[in-house]
């Protein structure tokens, strides 16, 4: 009899562990699910299927596949070299704000240097924005401003794919 309540207690033991274990992996999974439904919503599109992204969001044609390429290649040629020099003027930047005495008017200078290559890069993206639209019926109009105003929206919802910008990346 007491073998009998021995066994039967480690089988409620048993039966309890795997129960709260089954409870525990179906929270964690539900949590990551969750979580990333909600990162799903930001959508990100990397380099290499940008036209792909392009094509389907806009339901581009053969032909209209063709001259998007043409048009993203130039933008990221252009846009590549900015950003490196952009890239090059902030680490100037702090070089220079970091030294025991800093030279304000060197500071003033890189500031405007910066200033100018972001006024630049807001140039080509405009320019890329028109080539993209002179290319889009009415109804791929709408659904590529759509797109970008989802870019330049607070929230992001979406992000065009960047190049590895080594010890910069991500700002």
């Amino acid at each position: 009899m007491i073998a009998k309540t021995k066994i039967l207690a480690w089988l409620v033991v048993i039966l309890l562990a795997t129960n709260v274990s089954t409870i525990l992996s179906f929270a964690y999974h539900r949590y990551t699910e969750l979580k990333q439904e909600s990162n799903e919503e930001m959508t990100q599109i990397p380099g290499e299927q940008r036209t792909r992204y392009f094509k389907k969001q806009l339901g581009l044609s053969p032909g209209q596949v063709d001259l998007f390429r043409e048009v993203n290649r130039s933008y990221n040629q252009q846009a590549r070299g900015i950003t490196h020099e952009l890239e090059f003027l902030r680490a100037s930047l702090v070089d220079e704000m970091i030294r025991d005495t800093p030279d304000q008017s060197r500071l003033k200078e890189l500031s405007v240097q910066i200033g100018e290559q972001h006024a630049q890069l807001k140039t080509i993206t405009y320019s890329f924005y028109l080539s993209l639209k002179k290319l889009c019926n009415d109804e791929q109009k709408e659904q590529l401003a759509h797109i970008f105003r989802s870019l330049v929206s607070a929230d992001q919802n979406i992000q065009l794919p960047q190049r590895n910008r080594g010890k910069h990346k991500g700002q």
